[in-house]
Parts: structure tokens; sequence; C-alpha cells
């Protein structure tokens, strides 16, 4: 700890040249907040071993194909209580990601490990009202989408007895139902403004991805908020 401390102060030329790089390059990280600001001395910038670890976790994370938006949400991610070792070791963030953000579909043995869990009735029927379950009281194929099962598993890892978990699945899945009402409203203004259906279909999915986001960090922001002044909890 005490080397990285006393690690010598870089100027941008030399941090581009040490870490492969192009000074080009971290001037882009910076401007899109993925590399913190330099440290000024005077006029001159200069780079310490904090800014070095940042940007070969993000040269790490484009080399993997992960996107200037999906780094910047796995950041974000990491402010709010979770670290990027751990989401990195996590195969699912790289495997299941998807250029289309389909959703990834698990197969029956990757289903396992919440299969024993007994589907209330309750979450398949929110399921079925937001289009996760297909079949009418399928609790399989509620639990063959990737992202319940996870939910489910965790809950279930944390210790949360059967009441909670089918409390907070349909609460979950009832504010993603909520949530998606907004596409219906998108797609009915854009109408309404005599948009050609093909542009329309285009602008609508070219919003989902940034809609997807905004979602998710919207609920980080409130849940920090309701843990902190409802809950007593420490601020970030």
């Amino acid at each position: 700890m005490s080397s990285r401390r006393s690690a010598p102060l870089q100027r941008i030329d030399e941090l581009a040249e040490t870490s492969g790089a192009t000074v080009r390059n971290i001037r882009v990280y910076q401007d899109r907040g993925l590399l913190q600001p330099p440290i000024r001395k005077g006029r001159t910038a200069l780079y310490g071993p904090d800014h070095r670890s940042r940007l070969e976790m993000i040269l790490r994370l484009l080399n993997r194909g992960y996107t200037f938006a999906t780094i910047e949400e796995l950041l974000i991610a990491e402010r709010h209580g979770f670290t990027l070792a751990e989401l990195l070791e996590v195969e699912s963030v790289r495997s299941e990601r998807r250029p289309t953000g389909s959703r990834r579909r698990r197969t029956r043995s990757e289903s396992q490990a919440v299969a024993s869990f007994d589907i209330p009735e309750t979450l398949k029927e929110v399921g079925e009202s937001i289009g996760l379950v297909t079949e009418p009281g399928a609790a399989g194929h509620l639990l063959s989408d990737a992202y319940i099962a996870e939910l489910l598993r965790d809950l279930i890892v944390l210790g949360v007895d059967a009441d909670g978990i089918e409390k907070i699945g349909r609460l979950v899945m009832e504010g993603q139902g909520r949530a998606v009402e907004a596409i219906t409203v998108l797609v009915e203004a854009l109408g309404d403004a005599g948009i050609d259906k093909a542009v329309l279909e285009k602008r609508v999915r070219s919003t989902l991805p940034r809609a997807g986001t905004a979602a998710r960090l919207i609920f980080l922001s409130a849940a920090e908020t309701l843990l902190t002044e409802r809950h007593g909890f420490s601020r970030d």
C-alpha cells in the first residue's frame, strides 16, 4: 500500500506510454467521465496510481467488448457498493450480454439453483402480465429467465423466507411492468406525430438500451435515498 501511495506522478504522455493507451484516448475517457480528472500542479496535469489502475480497468473492459455506456454503468454500480472485480468475476455478465439487448434464456440445468423454490401464483401472474411467462402458469418458464432466476437465487442465499421472496419478487416485477408501459406511451406519441412505422420502430429500439440504463440508475439512486432516510444506513 505504501509503495502505491509513493508512486511518482506522471504526465499524460508518460501515462500513455506505460499503459499502452494513446494520449487522445486518455482524454476521451476523461471527457466521458470514465477516468477521473488529473491532479493539477500549477498548469501541469499529473496522473497517479489511482488513475493508472482505473485506466487499466477501462482498457480491460474495452478489450472484452464492453461499450463506453456499459463501462460507465459498471463504474456507477461500483460506487453503489459493487466492486468491479466482483462484477468481472461473474461469467453471466460477460457471456449473457448481447449487442441486441435480447434476454438470454437459461437451460434446465442452469435453473436448478432455484428449481426447488415453489413459485407463488402471484409471481406467475405478474410474470405473464409482463411477458416473462408465455405459457399460463408455467413456473419453469418464469425460472428460465436468467435475471428472474438470479434474483430469486440471491434472495434465497441471503436468507429471505418464502413470504419475503414472494413480496419482493412481485414488487420488482410489477415495477418493471409499469416502467415498460412508458414504451407504449412512446410508441403512441410517435405514431400520433405521423412518423413512418419503419422509422418509428428504429427510433424506439434505439431508445431501449438508454431507457434500461436510466431505469437502473434511477433505481440505485432512489434505493440509496430510501436506505439512508428511512432505514438509517450511512451515506456512501
